[in-house]
């Protein structure tokens, strides 16, 4: 049995979500799919974010079939690994107020630098809870797609959907017939974040990137990744090369 305060805010959630809480709706699941892991060991919604990832992707899948099917293959995936990103999950859960709905530890609540991967992981358990529901997408897609067709209007406006080293070599190629150079600086000598450390929020030690073309440096980048580094050191250069004209 759900608790009469907690059933509320599951009606609210649905009805923010524009479901019909007269719908068929598995509420334990539900209910399970906002507890996070940090409040129980074992009884928490990381199983329903498992199931949830592959519900998100095959729900990504089938609008980008529906709207985008003249597209290249690749340009549907790269379209789809954008819009099932941790980044766009978590804005989107952040719309329907999702944080506040997550059951946790006062620690985990208190820990800023975790809640886009919470929001995510609580909006893909929701989206599992659903699809358990019904086995379907009857209550997913109707508030889901509209989201999907938002972000993905505003990856297509960026260059390249948002690959920087991508539009970055076809802007050198084109104006100098070479490539960028990336250089991956050693620790020792990549400057700090700002706040005399050189490690992400999280405490995670971050990669710094140089991407030099025609033998000057056009910018420099940070990630947790030495991939994800490139991709903020070419978005840099890119801009001060478009700038420069």
């Amino acid at each position: 049995m759900i608790d009469p305060r907690r059933q509320r805010e599951l009606n609210r959630l649905l009805a923010h979500l524009g479901i019909d809480s007269s719908h068929k709706i598995n509420w334990q699941i539900l209910d399970l799919s906002l507890v996070h892991p940090s409040y129980s060991t074992t009884t928490n919604n990381d199983v329903l974010e498992f199931v949830g990832d592959s519900v998100l992707r095959l729900a990504t899948s089938m609008w980008l079939h529906e709207n985008y099917s003249d597209r290249k293959v690749g340009e549907l995936a790269a379209l789809r690994s954008h819009l099932v990103s941790d980044r766009v999950i978590a804005e989107i859960a952040a719309v329907y107020d999702l944080d506040r709905l997550l059951v946790m530890s006062n620690a985990a609540r208190n820990d800023a630098t975790a809640v886009r991967s919470r929001l995510a992981a609580g909006l893909e358990a929701v989206l599992a809870a659903l699809y358990l529901s019904t086995n379907d997408f009857s209550l997913i897609r109707s508030w889901l797609d509209p989201h999907l067709e938002q972000a993905a209007q505003k990856l297509m406006s960026e260059p390249a959907l948002g690959n920087y080293k991508v539009a970055l070599q076809e802007l050198t190629q084109a104006r100098w017939k070479l490539l960028p150079q990336y250089q991956t600086l050693d620790p020792q000598d990549a400057e700090d974040d700002g706040a005399g450390n050189k490690t992400g929020t999280d405490g995670q030690e971050l990669f710094t990137v140089e991407v030099w073309v025609a033998d000057r440096c056009w910018g420099k980048g940070q990630g947790k990744s030495i991939k994800a580094a490139q991709q903020a050191a070419a978005a840099v250069a890119l801009q001060a090369l478009q700038a420069r004209g």
